[in-house]
Parts: C-alpha cells; structure tokens; sequence
C-alpha cells in the first residue's frame, strides 16, 4: 500500500489506497494479489484473473517462462 501512495517516480497518490480482506483496494477497484514463488500453483480461473502482472524479474525468458 505504502509503495502506491508514494511511488518514487510518479510521486504521492492522490487517490485511495488500502488493503483490506488480503486484497489491495484502488479507488475502491479491489485487486487480488499474490504471494507465491511458482505460479502454477495459483488457481487462475478461480481468482477471475484478466490480467497478471509477474513482477519478480525471474521470468525473463520463454524458457523460464514455460
């Protein structure tokens, strides 16, 4: 939560940042988020996930991307 209100690049959030009930809350919009190594062992179709952002840097190549 903090790193959105206060993004070095972009600066502080205006908007409304929270967590709450394990989901990181964006101007109301509630955003699941995860904290797991291996990403196959996330239920994706039971999460409702439209998009994934994969932010680790291990995924750097089609090879370990699978």
């Amino acid at each position: 939560v903090y790193m959105f209100k206060y993004d070095s690049t972009h600066g502080h959030f205006r908007g409304t940042v929270k967590a709450e009930n394990g989901k990181l809350v964006i101007n109301g919009n509630p955003i699941t988020i995860f904290q797991e190594r291996d990403p196959s062992n996330i239920k994706w179709g039971d999460a409702g996930a439209e998009y994934v952002v994969e932010s680790t840097g291990v995924f750097t190549t089609m090879d370990k991307a699978g």
